[in-house]
């Protein structure tokens, strides 16, 4: 089969909306109702099109006299990169699975891997193979999803305190999520550390009344117990009831404050998993690699865009002999970064369970990868089978798209 040669790529901001305002994390303010999807649609001279998103480039902004962060800049890469190639030009292949990424192109996806998932999908849908297959063939038929958005809903609404992430806690639990995420570290920033940790578990202890004693419970600080190891005892001690199923990012990754974190865990009789790495943009970089071969970390965390396929691939080859399972970080990736979890998750062996934004239905046909009792269905399509509603996208978005040809 002769490949297919990239004729023409087109990038547009598409927004993506929350079910609700989502309040603050430890160091942000409100999150808000939207986000935004920097669709890129690669098409070829046989009629494919392939799909990624480039909001890890667009949000490396740091200033006009630089290219990343700019559409200008976003357009000229995706130029010099794939416009005019082959789709046989960027992966490795052996018996349909994908084992490298050829010379020509390592430098460039292992700085911009949210590349990698355009290469995937490209040749998938060329030769027919799903990109789960690709990664290695299916291990799950399901995804299990937790709801991520319970960030610090009381202070979006002071009047119900802790009850008002119990109450949106409830309602997605009767919308079938039967995992939950809660935003805690509120005495880092917003308010006096110990006030802060005393809401914390206030607000854990009300959400695992919400949602039965059956359901998983995992909490993220955004490192906001710096500084406060006393504070994060208390805050662990205090939620032992909760079984909370993993602590992440509570402290920034170091290895003698993770230790005495460990320590500290197992002396409480806490059986929670810790984890972090969502902040490694250089995946696996030093200190977390030193966490991961000391057994400090039970779980790691680089986001599954920004990453991209063949970098986790490779993140999952140095993991295995130290046990250290896959949990990819996914917020700030729309509806596309739901499906590029769901596809990755699929072929992971050491995979646990997707962080899902719960985003309103945006530009995206729907299709067999649907959601139902605290998972998502695996279907069964060529590429990442995601497709694009002409539609949706024409009366809708095409205004601000930016086309890019020879």
């Amino acid at each position: 089969m002769t490949a297919q040669q990239i004729t023409e790529m087109v990038l547009t901001p598409i927004p993506v909306a929350y079910r609700k305002e989502l309040g603050r994390n430890s160091t942000r303010d409100r999150i808000g109702t939207h986000d935004t999807e920097w669709l890129v649609r690669a098409r070829t001279d046989g009629g494919l099109e392939g799909l990624t998103i480039a909001n890890r480039f667009m949000r490396a902004f740091e200033g006009f006299g630089k290219s990343e962060g700019t559409v200008e800049g976003l357009t000229t890469l995706l130029r010099e990169t794939f416009l005019g190639r082959s789709t046989d030009e960027f992966l490795e292949m052996d018996a349909g699975k994908v084992v490298g990424v050829k010379t020509a192109f390592q430098e460039v996806f292992r700085k911009h891997g949210w590349m990698s998932i355009l290469a995937f999908d490209l040749v998938g849908r060329e030769s027919g193979l799903s990109c789960v297959d690709m990664l290695g063939g299916r291990q799950r038929d399901r995804i299990a999803a937790y709801d991520t958005t319970l960030y610090h809903q009381d202070l979006v609404d002071p009047e119900k305190g802790a009850g008002q992430v119990a109450e949106e806690a409830a309602a997605s639990y009767r919308d079938g999520y039967r995992e939950f995420k809660i935003k805690t570290g509120r005495g880092g920033r917003w308010m006096l550390p110990k006030d802060g940790m005393e809401r914390d578990v206030e607000v854990v202890l009300a959400v695992r009344e919400a949602v039965g004693p059956d359901c998983k419970i995992m909490v993220d600080a955004n490192f906001g117990y710096d500084g406060h190891m006393d504070l994060l005892e208390d805050f662990v001690r205090e939620t032992l009831p909760a079984n909370i199923f993993w602590l992440e990012e509570m402290i920034t990754a170091d290895v003698s404050n993770y230790r005495l974190f460990r320590n500290m865990r197992d002396r409480l009789g806490c059986g929670a998993m810790l984890v972090c790495g969502e902040v490694d943009r250089t995946p696996i970089s030093p200190v977390f690699a030193d966490l991961a071969s000391e057994g400090l970390i039970d779980g790691y965390q680089p986001d599954t865009v920004g990453a991209g396929f063949t970098n986790w691939q490779d993140i999952e080859r140095q993991l295995e002999p130290t046990g250290v399972r896959s949990i990819p970080h996914n917020f700030g990736n729309g509806n596309f970064g739901t499906r590029a979890v769901i596809i990755y998750g699929a072929a992971s062996k050491s995979f646990i369970t997707l962080e899902d934004e719960r985003h309103l239905p945006n530009v995206y046909k729907a299709d067999g990868f649907t959601f139902e009792n605290g998972s998502y269905a695996v279907a069964d399509a060529p590429g990442l089978g995601l497709e694009v509603s002409e539609e949706t996208y024409q009366g809708l978005y095409s205004v601000n798209e930016v086309q890019i040809r020879f």
